[in-house]
């Protein structure tokens, strides 16, 4: 029942301490009739009273055990000196493992499940044929109830829905702002009325009343006509900046000693056989 790198209960209970004791733990050979120290005092971290540490230590415990289960300590027992809030996970939030190493599946159940609240075989066994994935530790990684699965994988698929969700609705926001933007210059095109600088309509807005056939008048009108968009002061005229304009392009971008488990060195012990 080792991890998906190989690595075995022992080493990996030792990997898991280390976590919170700046990456160096040794994990001494248990003689036979002993069983390993629960969390007390400075021991007492958040990774050594995790779900992970308690099942593996335990599993360590029973494969090197001559009275089987005799040797387990129970739930309760072992984190009877931690903090209330150190025992409600797999793995503490904000640390993760030395060599990326992960927690197999059934080391990441909470331990109330097991029978009597007690680590056994039988039920670790059984979830291990399961087949489900190790649980990868992260700064992200929250309690994972019962189904011992890992948080960091769905916070990284609500970052992705997230981003996802937020990106379409700034491109609709964006695409909204342009139009109405447009839309308001167009209306203020067609309604700005030419006046003259004394509020008087120009006199190109009266050939609708003249008659085409009075050309005196209408060579008149003619003279004095100013092109649309321009003012007329009287004695100098200016024209108004056309309102056609391009907005610029927008791009989106979606060692080892021999009587001990410890974790100096980068490659793991041979894996301990399991009875």
């Amino acid at each position: 029942m080792n991890n998906q790198e190989g690595t075995d209960p022992c080493l990996l209970v030792a990997y898991v301490i280390a976590a919170c004791v700046g990456n160096s733990w040794t994990q001494p050979i248990l003689p036979s009739g002993y069983n390993y120290d629960p969390p007390s005092g400075s021991t007492s971290t958040p990774c050594y009273c995790s779900w992970s540490c308690y099942n593996l230590m335990m599993a360590c415990t029973y494969c090197q055990s001559s009275n089987g289960t005799e040797d387990l300590l129970t739930w309760p027992y072992f984190i009877q000196n931690c903090q209330t809030s150190y025992t409600d996970e797999y793995f503490p939030s904000g640390y993760t493992l030395l060599a990326n190493e992960t927690i197999p599946s059934w080391a990441a159940l909470n331990p109330t499940n097991w029978t009597g609240q007690v680590w056994t075989y039988a039920q670790a066994y059984s979830n291990h044929q399961l087949g489900v994935a190790d649980s990868v530790p992260s700064v992200s990684a929250v309690s994972t109830g019962s189904t011992g699965s890992t948080g960091s994988h769905s916070s990284d698929l609500g970052a992705i829905v997230g981003g996802t969700v937020g990106g379409a609705a700034f491109l609709l926001l964006l695409a909204l702002g342009i139009y109405i933007c447009k839309r308001r210059r167009y209306r203020r095109a067609r309604t700005t009325p030419v006046v003259d600088v004394n509020k008087r309509p120009h006199p190109s807005w009266q050939m609708h009343n003249r008659q085409l056939s009075d050309q005196s008048t209408a060579s008149v009108l003619q003279q004095s006509t100013l092109s649309p968009m321009t003012y007329y002061t009287g004695s100098t005229t200016r024209t108004v900046p056309s309102l056609n304009s391009s907005f610029p392009p927008t791009s989106f971008t979606s060692g080892t000693e021999p009587n001990s488990y410890n974790t100096s060195g980068a490659q793991p012990r041979p894996p301990i056989p399991i009875i």
